[in-house]
């Protein structure tokens, strides 16, 4: 049996730090931080049963030289959450990366240099494993790491290569922290890789990215092996099965289709589940999580009737390759509490914690 879930990434939780790496305003969070226990008693109540939660790195190490320290302040919210929880009868996943760093680790380029990340990356997930291990039902250590690397380095190629070979020794150096505990769950940002334009260029920059958003990561974890376009192949040690659940990233793709009909959502419905397919042959043979599940508003004219019919085409693309015996253990509706007032029809629980119609899809 599927079991559902939502997402609260850190940032629609608690919104942007003054210690993160993020640039422009300061965005607020949704009050989950001060109302976590109403909030996840709502989620509770409505059919959530697993809760996964970005738990902030620039919040818990806030300043360098803390090594294997966390912030004594924001280990007693996290462990307060996780007790809420489980009083509630929700189990929470900690997400440990999510699109922000600390400005000082980002300020020591972060990702972006192989000493910097071997010497910070595994001490934060040892001291999180140590601080919240106990009360935590798994863990996604990072999230879409192909797209983390895109945004670190979006114009050079080069240089991106090289981040993506950090992010994948970052995710094995995670796994021979967490393993052996609650189970580590990937989040690979999956979906159909067109080509820009009819450029040569173009349809090599597609093939290069469907390769990493498809191969990388999940034949690497399947066989042990990197491999990264324009780089040397290479055996990763311990990389072979450093996974215990195969998590992705799906969202709502109309493709070309200008509105939502009859028509398109079938074909969005096909598309879904043939990635699905896609994920048991290119990764290893384990359940799937579809994590971070969501609907996107990608068009101003979409309604809160137009995200339920596609939650309902998603909803049968996941149902029909279960029938197919691909054995998905969860799906994550994120967000799983509206950021805000003008994207709640994408949440789960709109902005004054009602369900929307795509909570009801889901649950019904």
């Amino acid at each position: 049996m599927i079991e559902l879930g939502a997402s609260l990434p850190s940032l629609v939780a608690l919104g942007t730090s003054s210690t993160s790496d993020v640039d422009g305003s300061p965005v607020p969070g949704n009050g989950f931080h001060t109302r976590f226990a109403d909030d996840l008693g709502a989620l509770a109540a409505h059919g959530i049963t697993h809760l996964r939660l970005g738990f902030d790195w620039s919040r818990l190490q806030p300043r360098s030289g803390m090594g294997d320290e966390l912030n004594g302040e924001w280990v007693e919210w996290y462990r307060d959450v996780l007790s809420a929880a489980r009083a509630s009868g929700i189990e929470v996943w900690a997400g440990l990366l999510e699109r922000h760093v600390p400005r000082w680790f980002d300020d020591e380029r972060g990702f972006r240099d192989t000493k910097t990340a071997d010497r910070y990356w595994p001490r934060f997930v040892e001291a999180s494993a140590g601080a919240f291990g106990d009360l935590v039902a798994g863990w996604f250590p990072i999230d879409d790491p192909i797209g983390y690397a895109a945004r670190l380095e979006p114009d050079d190629v080069v240089r991106h290569g090289e981040v993506v070979d950090i992010m994948v020794r970052a995710w094995r150096d995670s796994w021979r922290v967490l393993r052996g505990g609650p189970p580590v769950a990937g989040s690979f940002a999956i979906r159909t890789v067109r080509p820009a334009d009819d450029s040569g260029p173009a349809a090599e920059a597609a093939r290069r990215e469907d390769h990493l958003r498809w191969r990388t990561f999940l034949c690497g974890l399947r066989d042990g092996t990197l491999v990264i376009p324009g780089r040397a192949d290479r055996e990763i040690p311990d990389l072979a099965g450093a996974i215990d659940i195969v998590g992705v990233r799906l969202r709502t793709d109309l493709g070309s289709d200008t509105g939502i009909d009859d028509e398109s959502l079938r074909r969005w419905q096909e598309r879904a589940a043939m990635m699905l397919h896609r994920v048991t042959d290119e990764g290893p043979d384990l359940p799937i999580a579809v994590a971070a599940y969501r609907v996107s508003r990608s068009r101003r004219s979409e309604t809160a009737r137009d995200a339920e019919v596609l939650t309902e085409a998603t909803k049968r693309a996941v149902d029909h390759v279960v029938s197919d015996g691909i054995p998905i253990k969860n799906v994550f509706v994120e967000p799983g509490i509206a950021a805000n007032k003008a994207t709640q029809e994408s949440a789960f629980l709109d902005w004054d914690r009602h369900p929307t119609p795509l909570a009801s899809a889901w649950t019904r």
